[in-house]
C-alpha cells in the first residue's frame, strides 16, 4: 500500500538521529518510533547547525549576517528563522561560489538553470555527495505516497534524464528503494515513450505535466488507455489546473497526483495529500515560510504570499530564507498528521505582468485552455491591452477558436480589454518551448508559425 509522507519522513528521521552522535549526546535518547516532539527538535537542531555552518564557512552569509547583526546563537526556536535576512535568485546569479560551505573539490553535481525559461541570468546550485545521498533518501518516499515499492514500475519523464540529470537521480533512488524505474527524455517521440511503457508494463508515469498531457491526448486518439493498467499519473514542473487533472483521469482511468519541486530544494519537495487538498512537504530537510511578496513580512497560516525556502540538511550550498517567487499559502493539516499543508502553487512572480492596472499570469488561463481536449500546449503574448494565444492542438483545421475566445473573454481579469486572439497551430509546433516556464510574453516574441 502507499504510505503517508509523514510516515516516510519520521522513518528517515529515526535513521538520521541514530547516526547523529552529536544530537544523541545532547538529547540522550531517540524515541522509537519518532514522536512529533522529537521530529521538531531535530529540525531545530539541523537549522541551528546550518546557520552556524554558513556563518563560519560561506563568505556570502558571513557578510550578510554580520551586516544584519544576527549570529547563530540568536536561533533558539524555529520561529527565530525570521530574524535572518533573505537570500534571492540574484544572489545565485551573481556569485554562487560565495555561498559554498565546502571546497570546490567536494562538489558532486553542479546544476545550472535559468530563472525563467531560456531568458534571464543563469543560476547555479551545487550539491555534495552527502547532499545527493539525502536527496536519494527522500525521493522514493515521495513516490511511496502513490504506490507500494514492491508494485512500482515507474517511467520518469524529465529533462536530461539519461544519466545526466534529475530523471536518472530519481530512477536510481527508486531502484534502491525496491521499485523498478526507467527514464525517457522529454524530447522523445510520443510513440517511443509509449513503447517503453508498454514493454515494461509501467504503472506510474512521473514527470513534466505538459509532456504527459501532450502524450496522453495524442495516444488516446488511437489507444484505449483506460485498459493499459496505469495506477497513477504523477505530475510536476508546472501549474496543474483541475481541468488537466480531470482530463488525465478520464483518459487513463486512474489516480492523478501532483508534486511540487524546485532545483534549489534538490528537486523533490512536496506531494499531494488527498485529504487536505494541498501538499505535504519534506519538513525533515526544509522549512517553508510565507511572506508578503512586497514587504517580506511573514504572513500567518491561511494567507497567500511568496514561498520562502530554507534548506536545513544541506552540506555544500545551504539556502536560508530563499525567496522562490512562487505564490501559495501555508496552513495546518486537516488529515490528523503533524506536517503543515502547502497550498498548490497559484503562480510565479516572474511569470506575471501588469496590463491596464491588472496583473496577468498564465495560471489565469490554464483552466479554460486545458479543458479543451484538443489543446496540447499554448503560449500567451500581450500587445498593449490585447492578449494573443498560440494554441497547439490536435486538429487545427477544425478547432473551434470562437468558443474558446468567448470563454476567455468571460474571465473577470479580462473585462474591459480587447477580445483575445487565438491562433491554432499543428502538433509539434510549440514543443520547442515546452521546457520553459510559462510567462506572459511581449508579442514581439511570437514566433514559430504563420497563419
Amino acid at each position: 500500500m502507499s504510505q503517508s509522507l509523514q510516515s516516510g519522513l519520521y522513518e528517515l528521521c529515526e535513521k538520521r538521529i541514530a547516526e547523529d552522535r552529536e544530537f544523541l549526546a545532547l538529547t540522550g535518547t531517540c524515541d522509537n518510533p519518532v514522536s512529533d516532539r522529537l521530529f521538531d527538535a531535530y529540525r531545530l537542531w539541523q537549522l541551528q547547525k546550518t546557520v552556524k555552518l554558513v556563518s563560519e564557512e560561506s563568505p556570502f552569509y558571513r557578510r550578510l549576517y554580520s551586516a544584519a547583526g544576527v549570529a547563530p546563537e540568536d536561533i533558539r526556536c524555529l520561529q527565530d528563522l525570521e530574524k535572518l535576512p533573505f537570500t534571492t535568485s540574484t544572489d545565485l546569479e551573481s556569485n554562487p561560489y560565495r555561498l559554498l560551505c565546502t571546497s570546490q573539490s567536494k562538489i558532486e553535481r553542479p546544476v545550472t538553470f535559468f530563472s525563467s525559461g531560456s531568458v534571464g541570468q543563469k543560476k547555479r546550485v551545487f550539491f555534495s555527495q552527502m547532499d545527493i545521498q539525502k536527496i536519494l533518501d527522500f525521493l522514493p518516499r515521495g513516490m511511496h505516497t502513490v504506490i507500494n515499492p514492491g508494485e512500482g514500475r515507474i517511467q520518469v519523464l524529465l529533462q536530461n534524464s539519461q544519466g545526466r540529470g534529475v530523471g536518472e537521480i530519481l530512477a536510481k533512488s527508486l531502484r534502491l528503494y525496491g521499485m523498478q524505474a526507467w527514464t525517457s527524455e522529454l524530447q522523445d517521440d510520443t510513440e517511443d515513450i509509449f513503447r517503453l511503457a508498454s514493454e515494461n508494463r509501467v504503472n506510474v508515469w512521473f514527470g513534466d505535466a505538459l509532456t504527459i498531457l501532450r502524450a496522453s491526448r495524442i495516444l488516446a486518439q488511437e489507444h484505449d488507455l483506460r485498459h493499459f493498467g496505469m495506477q497513477c499519473i504523477f505530475l510536476t514542473m508546472t501549474n496543474i489546473p483541475d481541468s488537466m487533472v480531470q482530463s488525465l483521469e478520464d483518459i487513463w482511468g486512474c489516480r492523478v497526483s501532483t508534486h511540487y519541486g524546485l532545483t534549489e530544494a534538490g528537486w523533490g519537495l512536496a506531494v499531494d495529500c488527498e485529504v487536505c487538498g494541498g501538499y505535504h512537504y519534506n519538513e525533515l530537510d526544509h522549512i517553508i515560510e510565507i511572506v508578503d511578496p512586497e514587504t517580506g513580512v511573514p504572513l500567518p497560516y491561511g494567507e497567500t504570499g511568496e514561498v520562502v525556502l530554507t534548506t536545513i540538511a544541506r552540506e555544500c550550498m545551504p539556502l536560508l530564507r530563499y525567496r522562490t517567487g512562487d505564490i501559495a499559502a501555508l496552513s495546518q493539516c486537516r488529515c490528523g498528521g503533524h506536517l503543515d499543508i502547502l497550498a498548490h502553487i497559484v503562480r510565479r512572480k516572474e511569470g506575471a505582468c501588469r496590463i491596464a492596472g491588472r496583473e496577468l499570469y498564465p495560471a489565469l488561463f490554464d483552466e479554460i485552455l486545458f479543458r479543451d481536449r484538443q489543446v496540447l500546449d499554448y503560449r500567451v503574448y500581450t500587445d498593449g491591452e490585447q492578449l494573443f494565444f498560440d494554441a497547439e492542438v490536435l486538429r487545427p483545421n477544425c478547432f473551434d477558436t470562437w468558443t474558446l475566445t468567448e470563454q476567455l473573454r468571460k474571465l473577470p481579469v479580462l473585462q474591459g480589454m480587447k477580445p483575445p486572439h487565438i491562433r491554432a497551430l499543428p502538433v509539434g509546433v510549440l514543443r520547442t518551448y515546452a521546457f520553459e516556464k510559462k510567462r506572459v510574453l511581449p508579442v514581439s516574441e511570437r514566433v514559430g508559425a504563420t497563419e
